[in-house]
């Protein structure tokens, strides 16, 4: 009975919950249709005591929303802008006439009509009592919620025999690139020198592994002037063009700087690319004007990976891909997501689902599993719970009810409690406590590399997307496979220092794309992706939140609810997708 009146925000004093607990079911039903009308008319918070609880026993439903409608419940509970108060009634149980008294005077300053209540609780009740009461109900709720969550896999009736659970999971993290108790910068000018002079050296390393040769340092280059083959590497601080259309690219390495110049034809015939960004490391092969002074680009080399077919293994498992749940926000799709659970569990129907499901053994998670607090201003007003940790328990809540033979691996995202910059670090200990029942979980950093069952993911949550999306004719949101594929190329997961996407100036750039992926798994954008370049397949997870008013401020049209699974022994082959509850292939 309780938990129908805090559903709507109604919170009920010792003594109404004895009078009403003694109703008839009838009864019952009938005061809480009368209080949800009312609520229509004056939806406010409510402790409903004995003065109240009379006044929608003994009046109509009109009289009630005549008299009250405008009321300010919370100057009434504190005693803010009460008149009267001396003339409160002596019982809040007596019987009322058709039209009580006016005892109480709520000012309401958008209307000239004042409204009178009365309350034999209003003398002694204060701001204090009102955030206790308030919080009573919060917490109510938060329990409520949690309680349904737990109540997930008992109301399935199991019937799948589970093949996953007989193979055992293989997972290995490659903490090398983890940056996860690693971090060493505090911002000064000497970190960032350190910073991208290891992004230089390994990018540059790549380079010349794939052209097989050094390059020449640009201290040099000089020397090299009416050279007709020229082979450098530099990262790039300015770009210009010139009055006759052609590309200036001023590149650097650790000792010196140069001018590159992209030729406007070659350009346009797609011998050399427009799309060069700063601060990304890139290698020219081209000549020495004879002045000595400038370089003309003939080739552009990328670091980019490695052509390959789609790597698969033998045995025939599925992955499912997921980011972007934001527990805690407004939009979050709670029935959906529980909906996924519950397939897990063995909700299904027989034929592609039971294949599915009952070789299903590992999740992905590429960040944001709630939405947090404070991440951008007003966020509190979007939010159904402010308390991150309470965000947290939450959504430890869910995974708990997933079967445990599924492996859960999670990378952090921007919404998540940690620090702003990437590269960022797992979830902080005390995240991480209110996981500890959960054995099959493997928490890693953003970015993160992990091998699972033999094939490498490299998982990114995504921050550094909008920043491609603006600097990249091609990328687009919604191709979230373009955007991947330019950081491929670049070997880079961020390569433009100072856009929206915060980089932490570690000695060691974790942002480089140090080992080429079978799997790049990302988030951030909201919206659905998947493709294959070069071998290495992509996937975007979209997300279980519904579109929010900036994505309609911004245009951007999520696909919540979606969820990619690919099959282990066919990468690359068959794309398989749970829509809403609907598994296509």
């Amino acid at each position: 009975m309780l938990e129908d009146f805090l559903d709507i925000e109604i919170l009920l004093t010792p003594e109404s919950y004895r009078r009403i607990n003694n109703m008839s079911e009838k009864e019952r039903k009938d005061l809480l249709m009368k209080i949800k009308e009312f609520k229509s008319k004056n939806n406010t918070f409510i402790v409903l005591d004995d003065y109240f609880l009379n006044i929608f026993l003994k009046l109509d439903l009109e009289n009630v929303i005549r008299m009250y409608k405008n009321c300010n419940f919370t100057k009434y509970y504190i005693g803010d802008g009460i008149n009267n108060k001396e003339e409160m009634l002596e019982s809040s149980t007596e019987v009322l006439d058709s039209t009580p008294s006016p005892i109480c005077k709520i000012v309401d300053n958008t209307t000239s009509d004042t409204t009178e209540v009365v309350s034999n609780i209003a003398k002694d009740t204060s701001s204090e009592v009102i955030e206790k009461t308030e919080n009573t109900l919060i917490e109510e709720k938060r329990k409520k919620r949690i309680s349904e969550i737990k109540s997930i896999r008992n109301s399935i009736n199991r019937r799948i025999n589970y093949i996953a659970k007989d193979i055992e999971s293989k997972i290995s993290v490659y903490r090398e690139w983890d940056v996860t108790g690693k971090s060493t910068c505090e911002g000064t000018i000497e970190d960032f020198k350190k910073y991208f002079k290891d992004r230089y050296n390994r990018i540059k390393k790549m380079i010349e592994r794939k052209v097989k040769r050094k390059a020449y340092p640009l201290e040099k280059l000089y020397k090299m002037k009416g050279e007709s083959d020229v082979f450098i590497v530099g990262i790039v601080f300015d770009i210009s063009t010139t009055k006759n259309g052609h590309k200036k690219v001023e590149i650097e390495d650790e000792k010196s700087s140069f001018t590159v110049i992209l030729m406007k034809d070659k350009i346009e015939r797609g011998e050399l690319p427009d799309d060069i960004l700063l601060d990304e490391v890139v290698g020219f092969r081209g000549y020495v004007s004879n002045t000595g002074e400038i370089f003309f680009a003939n080739e552009c080399i990328r670091p980019d990976i490695t052509p390959k077919t789609p790597r698969s293994i033998d045995e025939k498992i599925y992955t499912a891909f997921l980011s972007d749940i934001h527990v805690g926000s407004r939009e979050f799709l709670g029935n959906v997501f529980k909906r996924f659970i519950e397939l897990l569990n063995g909700k299904i129907s027989k034929g592609i689902e039971e294949k599915i499901v009952s070789r299903l053994k590992y999740i992905s998670i590429a960040g944001d599993l709630i939405d947090g607090v404070g991440v951008y201003p007003g966020q509190e007003e979007d939010l159904y719970e402010i308390d991150i940790m309470a965000q947290y328990s939450e959504i430890a809540t869910y995974l708990e009810e997933i079967p445990e033979h599924i492996h859960i691996i999670i990378s952090p995202g921007n919404h998540d409690a940690v620090r702003p910059a990437e590269p960022q670090p797992v979830l902080p200990k005390k995240v991480l406590k209110l996981f500890d029942s959960l054995d099959n979980i493997t928490f890693i950093s953003n970015p993160g590399y992990v091998n699972v069952h033999g094939l490498d993911f490299l998982i990114y949550h995504g921050r550094s997307f909008d920043d491609i999306v603006g600097q990249v004719s091609s990328a687009k949101y919604t191709d979230p496979p373009s955007i991947m594929r330019e950081l491929l190329k670049r070997r880079h997961l961020c390569p433009t220092y100072g856009g929206r996407c915060p980089i932490a100036p570690e000695h060691i750039d974790y942002l480089v794309i140090h080992k080429e992926p079978d799997i790049f798994h990302a988030g951030h954008i909201h919206i659905n992706g998947y493709g294959v370049y070069k071998g290495t397949v992509m996937v975007n997870s979209g997300t279980f939140q519904k579109q929010t008013e900036f994505q309609k401020k911004m245009g951007i049209h999520p696909t919540p609810g979606r969820i990619p699974i690919f099959d282990m022994s066919r990468i690359g082959d068959v794309y398989i997708e749970w829509n809403n509850g609907k598994i296509t292939i």
